[in-house]
């Protein structure tokens, strides 16, 4: 079991940046730079990758529950070489549990952060519509105020159809 958890490492180098961007991009830079770090994470949660990742998070919580076993199971009294033996196999068990829940919670914080990040652009995006339309709002208002202090508007005439039926025909209907 040991070797494998050397494993659980690598992913941390994907993570940990990934995460560090993306706290950068909502914090400190602007939603221009928030919108291209969307569109990287996106071809981890968005895409078929999604299913692969969720996988693999399985996997890792299965070998991190084995770790947390491992933590607490008991040693035997047998020998000195014995008890250093099971002392090194609990401090691996608990260093594996802490790197597979730390690879764990950062999976799920990208994830949470994507889809944050995808709303918040949404919210500002239906805001700034709003925004418009409030503006042109408030220039038709200001339109129809000064119009109502001209006066009356003058009315348009409708166009009239000249009557070219006979009374003595059926009415063409249109269909």
């Amino acid at each position: 079991m040991v070797p494998m958890l050397g494993l659980a490492y690598w992913p941390l180098l994907l993570w940990l940046p990934l995460i560090a961007v993306q706290y950068a991009a909502v914090v400190h830079l602007g939603s221009g730079m928030q919108s291209a770090v969307h569109s990287i994470t996106a071809i981890l949660v968005d895409t078929p990758v999604c299913s692969l990742m969720k996988i693999i998070w399985c996997v890792m919580l299965v070998l991190c529950l084995d770790c947390v076993r491992n933590v607490f199971k008991p040693g035997t009294a047998a020998g000195s070489d014995m008890q250093t033996a099971q002392m090194f196999e609990a401090y691996a068990a608990k260093e594996g549990a802490l790197v597979l829940a730390l690879n764990l919670a950062a999976m799920m914080a990208i994830q949470a952060l994507h889809v944050i990040t995808g709303r918040y652009a949404k919210l500002e995006l239906n805001l700034d519509a709003m925004k418009r339309q409030a503006q042109q709002a408030s220039e038709f208002s200001k339109q129809l105020m000064a119009d109502s202090k001209d006066g009356k508007a003058p009315e348009t005439k409708m166009e009239s159809k000249k009557e070219e039926e006979k009374e003595g025909e059926l009415r063409k209907r249109v269909d």
